[in-house]
């Protein structure tokens, strides 16, 4: 490594590839009875979510980690979006960083995106504009009974609409499966190329899912946790969601293992049979390649070849050879 790509501890630094995507930040101000939208970075009295869209403009960025006492390890870990999955507990707030997916129009999305859960603010970081989340707004806006709780509320909302996207995304991979399970039942062949990115994005989704899943177990039983009472009954329904996915993304690991083991002895049969035939062809040449280099032989005196049906014969004796060989190889079922 050179000294120069190397950064100091609490470095801010964006490590994505969004360079060119304007820093904007929208600030949602609510109680039960009000919701209104600003612009600017600034702490109130009350409840409020911030949504934060490009990670680039480090000078903006720095105000508002001031601003809100984010520590210096983890603002580096929110610029940095190669890190993995995870929720941790810091002083007194809880980080979350995710890397995510969807179905949109049948296209897959990736994401990523991070959180900072305070007692009264929520914040969220993302590298553009996170269409996933679009139905947050609505809620927070139209949903009374969101406003009226606390903001780790909305952090349930967020695992709870991540978790709906990966569900749907299970539901696609395995009908995928399905598909490619019928092919290879049918043809014994398997389209490599295209199940190995469907095997890809499968594990990926179990990486991305399973260990938010262990570690969002872990931190409700932590007694120290910030989460109201309220909001841990909904978690509680939201582990339960993403267990059935965790255990949906085994099974389909599992499947598509047997899949690839079957793939495998269709291959090694098909070998197999190709060998057996090329086996049996040879067999049969060796008499009539024997009796050829018998016949071809320069003896002086070989009579049999003044002959006048000597050709006849050898052909007539060639061919009896090979189908009485032929006779036994299907009797004894070897092709």
């Amino acid at each position: 490594m050179k000294i120069a790509d190397y950064f100091k501890p609490k470095t801010l630094v964006y490590t994505g590839q969004f360079v060119n995507e304007e820093t904007h930040i929208n600030r949602f101000v609510y109680d039960q009875n009000t919701f209104e939208v600003y612009d600017d970075i600034k702490q109130v009295e009350g409840k409020q979510y911030i949504k934060v869209v490009g990670l680039n403009n480090l000078d903006k960025m720095k105000e508002l980690f001031e601003l809100f006492s984010i520590d210096g390890f983890i603002t580096e870990d929110i610029l940095n979006v190669n890190q993995r999955n995870k929720i941790q507990s810091v002083g007194d707030y809880i980080f979350a960083s995710f890397s995510l997916m969807y179905h949109e129009q049948d296209e897959l999305k990736k994401e990523y995106m991070s959180i900072i859960l305070k007692k009264d603010v929520i914040i969220t970081f993302h590298e553009r504009e996170p269409e996933f989340l679009l139905p947050l707004e609505t809620l927070i806006k139209e949903y009374k009974e969101l406003r009226k709780n606390d903001v780790d509320f909305i952090f349930y909302q967020i695992l709870d609409i991540i978790t709906d996207d990966h569900l749907a995304s299970c539901d696609i991979f395995d009908y995928e499966m399905n598909l490619f399970e019928e092919e290879i039942l049918e043809t014994k062949r398997l389209v490599q190329d295209e199940f190995y990115v469907l095997r890809k994005n499968i594990l990926q989704l179990k990486n991305m899912s399973t260990p938010i899943y262990s570690q969002l177990k872990d931190e409700l039983k932590n007694p120290n946790h910030i989460f109201s009472q309220v909001t841990v009954k909904y978690f509680d329904d939201l582990l339960d969601h993403m267990d059935r996915l965790d255990q949906k993304l085994i099974h389909l690991r599992d499947v598509m293992k047997n899949m690839l083991e079957l793939d495998m002895n269709n291959q090694s049969t098909r070998m197999n049979k190709i060998m057996s035939t090329l086996t049996l062809f040879s067999a049969i040449f060796i008499p009539l390649s024997f009796l050829t280099g018998f016949f071809g032989m320069n003896f002086v005196y070989f009579d049999i070849l003044s002959f006048e049906y000597a050709i006849v014969i050898f052909t007539s004796i060639c061919l009896l050879i090979a189908g009485i060989m032929i006779y036994i190889f299907k009797k004894n079922h070897w092709f």
